[in-house]
C-alpha cells in the first residue's frame, strides 16, 4: 500500500508540475502576444489622428479586432496566473455597486432591463476587489448574451447560513443538464462570437476566495450562478 501511495504521490506530483509549465507557457505567450499589440494600437491611434472620415471608419472596425485579441490574451492570463492572490477587508457590496455602472451599459445596448438587490450590512470581507470586479463582468455578460431584448437582469447579495452569496439571475434559453456539466470548461460555448473563458476564469476567481460557484438552471426560463463565500474564511 505504501507503494501505492507513492506512485500515487508521484502522479499528483508531476501533473501539478505540468500544469505549473503549461501556466507559465501560456502566460509567457500572452505577454508575447500582448505586447506588439501595445505597439500596434499606439500607431493606429496616432493615423486615426491624421485619417480621412473613410479610413476611420476602417480604423474603428480594426480597434474592435484588436480589443477582442486584447480581451482574450488578458482573459488567459487571468486564467493561467492561478497563483495567490493580494486580498485586503473589503465591502463586496461597494465593489458590485462600483462595476454596475458598466453592466448598465452593455445590458441596455441589448435592450435589457438590470435590477440591483444587495443585502444590508454585510461583513467585511477579504477580496482583491479587481479579481471580484472581473468575475461580476465576467457572470453579468453570460447572462445578458443569453437573454433577447427585454429581458431582466438581476445581480444581488445575501447573507445566510454562515456564507455570503453574489448571485447573478438572468432570464435567458437557461442550460441543459448536460451542458452545465461543460460550461466552466476552458474554451467551452455555445456561441460562435464568445472565447469560452469566462465562466472557466469566474471559477477560479471564486475557488481563489476559498469559495465556490452553484447553478440553477430551467431551459426556456433562466439561470442564476450564485456564488458563496464562506464568512471569515477568504
Amino acid at each position: 500500500m505504501a507503494g501505492v501511495d507513492q506512485r500515487g504521490n508521484h502522479a499528483g506530483l508531476v501533473k501539478r508540475l505540468h500544469w505549473d509549465l503549461v501556466g507559465r507557457m501560456a502566460i509567457g505567450m500572452a505577454h508575447e502576444i500582448r505586447n506588439p499589440l501595445t505597439v500596434i494600437k499606439g500607431y493606429l491611434q496616432l493615423q486615426e489622428k491624421r485619417s480621412t472620415c473613410c479610413m476611420g471608419e476602417s480604423l474603428d472596425i480594426i480597434f474592435q479586432e484588436l480589443h477582442q485579441i486584447e480581451v482574450l490574451v488578458t482573459s488567459i492570463i487571468s486564467l493561467a496566473n492561478n497563483n495567490a492572490i493580494k486580498r485586503k477587508p473589503e465591502d463586496l457590496n461597494q465593489i458590485i455597486e462600483g462595476i454596475y455602472p458598466a453592466v448598465r451599459r452593455v445590458a441596455v445596448k441589448r435592450g435589457i432591463m438590470t435590477e440591483l438587490r444587495l443585502a444590508d450590512n454585510l461583513p467585511m470581507m477579504d477580496l482583491n476587489a479587481e479579481e471580484i470586479e472581473q468575475m461580476v463582468l465576467n457572470l453579468a455578460q453570460n447572462g445578458i448574451e443569453a437573454m433577447q431584448a427585454s429581458g431582466s437582469l438581476r445581480i444581488g447579495t445575501v447573507c445566510k447560513a454562515g456564507r455570503i452569496i453574489l448571485y447573478v439571475q438572468d432570464e435567458g434559453r437557461g442550460i441543459s443538464p448536460e451542458q452545465r456539466e461543460e460550461i466552466f470548461d476552458p474554451f467551452y460555448s455555445t456561441k460562435a462570437s464568445n472565447a469560452g473563458l469566462g465562466l472557466a476564469i469566474s471559477l477560479s476567481i471564486a475557488e481563489r476566495h476559498q469559495g465556490e460557484i452553484e447553478v440553477a438552471s430551467t431551459v426556456g426560463v433562466g439561470s442564476v450562478f450564485k456564488v458563496l463565500f464562506p464568512i471569515g474564511k477568504q
